[in-house]
């Protein structure tokens, strides 16, 4: 038996369902192995391989389970680089699998070598190897694939030469699996203790606590507290973490905002530092004391040295400090936070009426408004993600997956991921420029015939482009390289075998929203047209 068919098998031990891939030659040895073989992983076919590592990373992200990409040599790994980054930012579970060319070529100046390739992928992994003995290709990928369930979470990398997967492989070592590591007694004493003093807490509530289905315990604490609890920020949204029906829900947690500058502690609740945009943008209140609760030991004191720390497990974290704190009374201050968030509601509300020029803000306050709080979302939207994100409720967990990685395209192939994890339809939210990046996912959604609806956001510009313009040197006349107008998305989406329709106002918009196409009914796609008003 080849070490490709043994690679298989090795593949499955692990559970692994279905292996995302854009082939190439130096993967014939694996093509062959498949050929014969009978049983998973399912090898799903894509034709970019930045689809391949976005379906991988939505994959991971909606399954928990590893999601695996088997990428092209140096030109395949460089077309995933951009989406391995944003399964970097998200932490999520992805082991990139990449066919280079036989050993006797890799001295040399061969077709589609580099003798640095993996020097090109290390920036995102966190753990990067060439397998170099085919006797030792087993154990390589099981340690790869083992490197992306250590906490915290990062993806992983390994190179197979072509002959080594023709080659006899050795013996396959066994399964094993990242484990949750408990924090320190100390650090969970000293944290409640910072919030018994504290008479003005605040909340946020990271992708962590998402991940770790831990949303009951921090809504436990939360209500220990007495203390309202935010969602993470749009720029640092990857999952959505806590019930926006819940008494505490505070909303979307904006730095700037006058009130929390009153806080006398921020509670980081299962999430990394907040990214920074620019040095000149705080990304949190300044003053306010950080307690900072991580399962990374590198990120409390990255960018803000914190009051106190919590390293560990996000569950284990969360009710050990609940159970130390002694619930002491916060006057009035939960009711003022309550109460301001409920007045930048209204006001939103007002400054978007759904019977104003259709926007992309009064598309996206339409869409929150039709879909409730159970629909199954990916974002990936860019400047129309914050006036969905203000508007929608969510009360089903772990059902709206998003990047903060800035990587365009991301959706296109991470919503197909999400789709063969949950095995139901997946809402993706995406802005025109997105589809143009993604284009390719529309042949693989249509092939396999996944449950995913697209819906487009279509102003025809790179609308932060022009948002950062106008922010830099005010109202100007033009603004270059931003019009990506043209393009008849629904059009394009028909082409490649997916049902699409295009809408121009909120009575066309809830129309194509109300049907509801079962899991088995394939793709859809809804392009909305909307007016190039900026909202933020």
């Amino acid at each position: 038996m080849t070490a490709a068919a043994r690679l298989l098998e090795t593949l499955a031990q692990w559970g692994i369902e279905h292996v995302f891939c854009c082939p190439g030659t130096s993967e014939i040895p694996v093509l062959d192995a498949l050929a014969a073989r009978r049983g998973g992983p399912e090898f799903v076919l894509t034709t970019h391989e930045a689809i391949s590592v976005s379906m991988a990373d939505g994959y991971a992200r909606a399954s928990g389970r590893i999601g695996v990409a088997y990428l092209h040599t140096n030109v395949g790994v460089a077309n995933g680089l951009a989406h391995l980054y944003a399964a970097q930012v998200a932490r999520s579970s992805v082991a990139i699998l990449a066919g280079i060319k036989g050993t006797a070529t890799l001295p040399h100046r061969a077709l589609t070598t580099s003798p640095r390739l993996l020097e090109t992928a290390a920036p995102y992994v966190g753990h990067a190897w060439q397998n170099l003995r085919a006797e030792d290709l087993l154990e390589d990928v099981s340690r790869t694939l083992w490197h992306t369930t250590v906490i915290p979470e990062q993806p992983a990398i390994l190179t197979i030469p072509q002959d080594h997967l023709a080659a006899e492989p050795g013996v396959a070592p066994p399964v094993r699996w990242g484990a949750r590591q408990g924090p320190a007694a100390e650090a969970v004493r000293h944290a409640s203790a910072l919030l018994d003093a504290a008479r003005r807490p605040v909340l946020v509530a990271g992708s962590d606590v998402a991940r770790r289905g831990a949303e009951t315990d921090l809504a436990r604490l939360a209500e220990r507290l007495g203390a309202p609890v935010f969602v993470e920020s749009r720029r640092d949204l990857e999952r959505w973490s806590f019930r926006t029906d819940h008494p505490l829900y505070a909303g979307l947690f904006e730095p700037r905002a006058p009130m929390l500058a009153e806080a006398d502690l921020l509670v980081l609740a299962g999430m990394p530092t907040p990214l920074e945009f620019s040095a000149e943008v705080a990304a949190l209140p300044s003053g306010v004391p950080i307690l900072h609760l991580s399962e990374d030991a590198a990120e409390p004191g990255r960018r803000y040295v914190p009051a106190g720390a919590v390293v560990g497990d996000t569950v284990a974290a969360l009710r050990g400090v609940a159970e130390g704190v002694r619930a002491p009374s916060r006057g009035e201050w939960p009711a003022r936070v309550l109460k301001n968030s409920a007045d930048r509601h209204a006001r939103w509300a007002a400054e978007v009426p759904l019977d104003g020029e259709f926007s992309a803000a009064v598309a996206m306050r339409t869409l929150a408004d039709v879909i409730g709080g159970e629909r199954l979302l990916v974002l990936d939207a860019v400047t129309s993600t914050l006036p969905l994100l203000r508007f929608l409720q969510r009360t089903r967990a772990d059902s709206l997956f998003a990047t903060a990685s800035g990587s365009l395209g991301w959706g296109m192939g991470a919503a197909a991921g999400v789709a063969m994890a949950r095995r139901e339809r997946v809402l993706a939210v995406v802005g025109d420029g997105v589809v143009q990046f993604g284009v390719p996912a529309f042949w693989t959604v249509a092939r396999y015939r996944l449950p995913v609806t697209y819906l487009v956001v279509n102003n025809g510009k790179y609308q932060a482009v022009v948002a950062g313009m106008r922010k830099s040197g005010g109202e100007r006349g033009e603004y270059p390289l931003t019009d990506i107008s043209g393009v008849e998305i629904a059009a394009l989406a028909t082409a490649f075998g997916i049902k699409a329709v295009t809408v121009d106002g909120v009575a066309g918009l809830r129309a194509a929203l109300a049907e509801d196409p079962g899991p088995e009914d394939g793709p859809r796609l809804i392009e909305v047209r909307v007016n190039d008003q900026l909202w933020q």
